[in-house]
């Protein structure tokens, strides 16, 4: 034993010399704890026992009392402080962990989530497979229907085929309200110089009382993410988590930075609408972008010509944005002697809001604010020269130095700004609110769009909703989407705050108690953009063309009143007659009721039944959304399965990794029925599992992706001369072009079948409408969703001028994988696709500004 001992005591200095020369790595996923002596933790603990045989002892009875796994902490991206979360929006989560006892293989996942409207309940997971005593970052999709009052999401670790969870881990969340948006700043530093835009009038609706911390966060419309690494920021990797993501703030970060998943889920995010800002000023910010993945979207060049504003550009620029108007408050008449006055001020003399009356719209900003750059310290501006197609903003109107450089992309916009507003001498200008209102967020003013209005049982907050605060949206979730249902307004007399530049439009008003009286905040539910609704319009539309395409029917309320009356006469007086004047026996009637309900259950089911000649079957209504000539389209698939009898389907997407799918709410679920669970698994491949199909019924479901395409459907010029190329790959039926030519204004041009790689000449083709119903097609009746794309448009600025074509093709997309087998698979696949959208709006227009002229 003392020689085995000393042997260890020459071996072990060995071994650590020698280990000490290789230091260890770690993957992205797993991080192991770092001793100062390059050794990991677990290493230099491995070692400790050989030289120390009593210490495996004294470890094997602490590894008795330790936990299976420890949990460090939960991140939903793109914050890695706060966990923000909106209902009915797909979030990343991230779980950092580890395995403290031995190597693990099971699954990471959260407990069953209610869906409503369905007899469904549904669980997020994946695969989860640690090594013992290593950091593991895990993370994978969810969505949650509701998230208001959710303060916490169960998560567990759980073996396949085991019945309790190993460990439990509780991740905390905190809720958006449908309206709220995220703006995300990417810088190169610090970012210490963007928290104060927190404060600012645009991001805070103005009949808002700034005293009232829970108030302002429970109705702000833009919530600032600031990385605490800066260099390393925490984005979501999947391109339909970027949904509650308005805008995004560049700083100089270098494109590098980010991954080959961030890179291309950034451009998907701003061809479907999403607002790139990106800041100038001093220094070499725009140098680089050459050669990045964001080059050819610049809508400017860098001319490195930099210099700085004079005083007269500084005084124009003072006077473009002037400081925002204030608030006038309006309290109870019994907590405040001048209330009359106050009203008179706001509304006129005999009129007021117990009237229904609207007090007069002024634009009354305050005087122009002047810029005082500090000595030695001027302001700078960035040389820009503008690409074709891109849009100047100038200083103080037409000729003016350039301010900003920008260019649709897709739905979206890049915006290169010449200046940094985080500038001293521009951060501490009082006019730097309306300028980030209108340049940056390019946000309407309150008083033009049409309000919702947030009331509880004090207080009422005019407020804008989410379509007027993003420009993002998905054709299939947000065309003609539902708003909330609205609610009784208070008592006007019991508004604290009015505004001084009311909605003259009128809005909405959505009933909320926020908890002034010291309760729980909720939140406001007000109108979102980008939403997985089931109940909204197209959804909806799917939904009746596969009932009506699948032949079964709902039996009628008349059908089912006969059998009931059928039934009870049988039961009772016939089956009384019969048993006492024909058999004389009445006691033989209790025998006879039993066989009468076979009898009738048999009967009904019979009548009832639908044969489709096969055992399983699929009908498919695809969506597909194209931007531009971007080569990638987002996919819609609303799905319904068919079944003989009893039935639990897996549907798997081995060949797409964005793929995501819930069970489709039929809408008809009944309290009482018996529910069944189901779970999304996203990793390692993208499956629908445990889908339950009952007999002889229809069972639906929806996922949704991003696809790749042999190229897009783009609108070619050549002078005066028009041709639309497809480049998808699909051949496209009954294909109209729709053009938005301001607001109310459309022109819709039948174009007929477009052949795949076929071009179509605009020139000389008369306007005339798309044919009511599709002809000729045996399966899902896609009519109703064509309509309503061509007739679905937002009136806002930033949609004037849009190209649309709309068709559709035979067949569902390819790509997910059923089973059990499935015995028929048929369905159809409509295609819009927007060609061109028109020039940004000029932050100048009298919407984002209420002193220009009516005509701009």
């Amino acid at each position: 034993m003392k020689r085995r001992q000393s042997m260890l005591r020459v071996l072990v200095p060995a071994l650590m010399l020698a280990m000490a020369g290789v230091a260890p790595t770690a993957s992205r996923g797993q991080e192991p704890d770092s001793a100062p002596s390059g050794l990991s933790a677990a290493d230099e603990e491995r070692l400790r026992m050989l030289s120390d045989p009593e210490a495996l002892k004294q470890a094997a009875a602490r590894d008795k009392l330790r936990t299976p796994f420890e949990f460090y902490r939960s991140q939903v991206a793109p914050s890695d402080v706060l966990p923000w979360v909106k209902a009915r929006h797909w979030h990343g989560l991230t779980v950092e962990m580890r395995a403290n006892l031995d190597d693990y293989v099971g699954s990471l996942q959260t407990t069953p989530i209610e869906i409503p409207g369905s007899a469904s309940d549904l669980t997020f997971g994946r695969e989860a497979r640690l090594v013992k005593e290593q950091r593991s970052r895990l993370g994978m999709p969810i969505l949650l229907p509701r998230a208001a009052g959710v303060k916490d999401l169960p998560v567990e670790m759980i073996r396949e085929g085991a019945i309790r969870p190993d460990q439990v881990y509780s991740a905390a969340v905190r809720p958006l309200a449908p309206h709220q948006m995220i703006t995300l700043v990417l810088s190169k530093g610090a970012n210490g110089g963007y928290a104060p835009w927190g404060r600012l009038n645009a991001t805070l609706p103005a009949t808002l009382d700034r005293e009232d911390v829970q108030a302002a966060d429970a109705f702000r419309y833009y919530r600032l993410v600031l990385p605490l690494e800066p260099d390393k920021p925490l984005l979501p990797t999947h391109p339909l988590t970027w949904t509650a993501i308005s805008h995004i703030v560049w700083d100089g970060l270098e494109p590098d930075v980010l991954s080959v998943s961030h890179q291309q889920a950034l451009i998907d995010w701003i061809h479907w609408g999403g607002q790139l800002v990106m800041m100038g000023g001093a220094g070499p910010k725009f140098s680089v972008l050459r050669e990045s993945f964001l080059e050819p979207y610049l809508p400017a060049d860098s001319s490195g010509e930099g210099r700085a504003l004079t005083v007269d550009e500084l005084a124009a620029l003072s006077a473009a944005y002037r400081p925002p108007p204030g608030a006038v408050a309006a309290v109870a008449p019994e907590a405040d002697p001048n209330f009359e006055a106050q009203r008179t001020a706001i509304y006129g003399r005999g009129r007021g809001p117990e009237f229904g009356v609207s007090p007069p719209r002024r634009a009354s900003y305050d005087a122009p604010a002047p810029i005082r750059p500090q000595a030695g310290r001027p302001v700078q501006v960035a040389g820009l020269r503008p690409r074709p197609g891109a849009t100047v903003v100038p200083i103080g109107g037409e000729g003016g130095a350039t301010l900003a450089v920008e260019r649709r992309v897709g739905r979206g916009r890049i915006t290169m700004l010449a200046v940094d507003p985080t500038d001293p001498a521009l951060a501490s200008w009082n006019g730097i609110d309306t300028f980030v209102r209108r340049v940056v967020f390019r946000r309407a003013e309150e008083s033009s769009v049409a309000l919702g209005t947030a009331s509880g049982s004090v207080e009422a907050v005019r407020c804008m909703q989410g379509p007027d605060l993003s420009w993002y949206r998905i054709a299939a979730r947000d065309a003609d989407a539902p708003s909330p249902a609205p609610a009784p307004a208070p008592d006007p007399r019991l508004e604290m705050r009015t505004y001084v530049q009311p909605n003259p439009a009128g809005g909405e008003t959505i009933g909320v108690d926020y908890g002034f009286t010291g309760g729980e905040i909720r939140l406001p539910e007000l109108g979102g953009v980008a939403e997985w609704r089931d109940e909204a319009r197209i959804p909806r539309l799917g939904r009746d063309a596969l009932e009506s395409a699948s032949g079964i029917k709902v039996p009628s309320s008349s059908f089912v009143l006969k059998v009931i009356l059928a039934y009870v006469l049988a039961v009772a007086p016939l089956n009384w007659l019969v048993c006492r004047v024909i058999l004389r026996r009445r006691e033989a009637a209790w025998v006879v009721v039993p066989i009468l309900a076979l009898g009738f259950a048999v009967g009904v089911e019979r009548v009832a039944a639908y044969d489709l000649g096969f055992d399983s079957a699929c009908d498919e209504l695809d969506v597909l959304e194209l931007q531009e000539s971007h080569p990638r389209g987002h996919l819609s698939r609303f799905v319904s399965l068919y079944s003989t009898g009893h039935g639990r389907f897996a549907i798997r997407f081995p060949d797409d990794p964005t793929a995501l799918a819930l069970p489709f709410a039929s809408g008809r679920s009944i309290a009482g029925e018996d529910r069944t669970t189901s779970a999304w698994r996203s990793y390692p491949v993208p499956a629908l599992e445990d889908f339950t199909v009952q007999p002889r019924s229809l069972a639906m479901f929806r996922a949704e992706q991003m696809l790749d395409l042999p190229g897009p459907i783009a609108i070619e010029e050549d002078g005066p001369r028009r041709t639309i190329r497809n480049g998808s790959g699909l051949e496209l039926r009954d294909s109209t072009l729709v053009e938005y030519l301001g607001p109310g204004e459309f022109r819709e041009t039948y174009l007929g079948a477009i052949a795949p790689d076929a071009d179509v000449d605009l020139d000389g083709l008369e306007p005339r409408d798309a044919p009511a119903q599709v002809a000729g097609f045996d399966g899902p009746d896609p009519s109703a969703m064509l309509a309503a794309f061509r007739n679905a448009w937002e009136d806002r600025p930033e949609a004037v001028g849009e190209v649309r074509l709309v068709a559709w093709t035979p067949g569902p997309a390819s790509g997910p994988r059923f089973e059990p087998a499935l015995d028929r698979h048929r369905g159809a696949t409509v295609v819009v696709a927007h060609l061109r959208y028109g020039s940004p709006p000029s932050p100048g227009g009298r919407r984002y500004d209420l002193t220009a002229p009516e005509n701009e």
